[in-house]
């Protein structure tokens, strides 16, 4: 009953269904052809990974399977190869893991096990190669694990979705201990938000809040998600993340800025705060699946959805998402120019929650 009740708001005219299609499409073909607008990054890189992964959900909605061959080609052009930053703890960095929820994805669609090979390969080295690190974020050595809000995104559903395929719990299991010892290390429970990493624990932002940053939290929402996706109904594990979702997600959506945006730093005053695309298209995503998978009430959660949405398109001019904060780890500045390649990604995953 509450899908039902999501697909009704969809009629209201800034959510009819035939303009979010046109607007998603728009923002497809516009990222697709304005590569050459961001920084240059490898195609295994988390920025074009997060963009991957909201175009993979686009594909998957109706009349786009098009967008399927657009993510055959990147995998034929790459190998099907997860990512190699020379930066980060080769093989461990969640952030190469993300272009892996892209792979499954094609597995899913094309059925080539070429497709997952090497994620499969990559990750079962780290299960025979189990990092001991610990969580606080002192040096790099850390990333080797989830030490870091945006790597419950970019990790657990590659694990998880690589579980499901090759029904091997070890892939599982993994994946649910890492991602609860990230979760007890950054969560604060008065909150109900995620820390970014240890470094903002005890900090306070200009207008004296706790800072909790709106895109490392818009990962964790959506994650969960990613997560809950590959998760079967009546797995014994499937419970504690719902409760945990429905936790964030009421918060969350107490936060929502009067314009529809949520702000960089989630508690700065609304007309203190500066509104920001990615995390807003990450949170609408969250909620409208939440509500989708019938996780969250249609009747509270809708209005929240439909501000979210209008907020996006707002924001967007011929197919280019503005004032998307570019690469960082904090609150920061933003601008109606900025735009990334995981704005447009968290777009599509909103659209496609949104047309299904």
């Amino acid at each position: 009953m509450k899908a039902i009740a999501l697909t009704a708001i969809l009629f209201i005219a800034p959510l009819a269904p035939e303009i979010i299609r046109n607007t998603a499409q728009q923002v497809a073909s516009w990222q697709l052809s304005h590569f050459d607008e961001i920084p240059q990054a490898p195609e295994t890189d988390w920025t074009r990974a997060a963009f991957y992964i909201g175009l993979a959900r686009w594909a998957a909605t109706p009349g786009q399977m098009k967008y399927f061959d657009v993510i055959r080609e990147l995998g034929e052009r790459n190998g099907w190869q997860m990512g190699n930053s020379d930066w980060a703890p080769p093989i461990y960095f969640a952030d190469d893991h993300a272009i892996g929820q892209v792979y499954n994805a094609a597995y899913d669609h094309f059925g080539d096990r070429r497709m997952i090979e090497p994620t499969v390969q990559r990750l079962d080295y780290i299960l025979q190669h189990q990092p001991q690190v610990s969580l606080e974020f002192d040096s790099a050595k850390c990333l080797q694990r989830w030490c870091w809000s945006d790597a419950i995104f970019m990790g657990p559903a590659t694990w998880f979705g690589v579980a499901r395929i090759q029904k091997d719990p070890r892939f599982r299991d993994y994946a649910d201990r890492e991602f609860w010892a990230t979760k007890d290390f950054l969560f604060d429970s008065e909150e109900h938000l995620f820390y970014r990493d240890s470094r903002f624990v005890g900090k306070t932002g200009a207008h004296g809040e706790k800072i909790f940053w709106d895109r490392g939290n818009g990962w964790v929402l959506a994650g969960l998600v990613n997560i809950l996706r590959e998760l079967q109904p009546g797995d014994p594990l499937r419970e504690k993340y719902v409760k945990l979702f429905v936790e964030i997600a009421n918060r969350i959506a107490s936060l929502q800025r009067p314009d529809g945006f949520w702000s960089t730093s989630l508690l700065a005053p609304p007309d203190a705060g500066i509104p920001e695309s990615s995390c807003t298209g990450l949170l609408t995503y969250g909620l409208a699946a939440g509500v989708r998978m019938g996780l969250l009430d249609a009747k509270r959660y809708s209005s929240v959805i439909e501000r979210g949405w209008q907020a996006l398109a707002s924001a967007t001019v011929d197919g280019r998402l503005g004032r998307v904060q570019p690469i960082g780890d904090k609150p920061d500045p933003v601008h109606i120019t900025d735009t990334q390649l995981y704005g447009s990604g968290a777009f599509l995953l909103a659209a496609s929650e949104l047309v299904h």
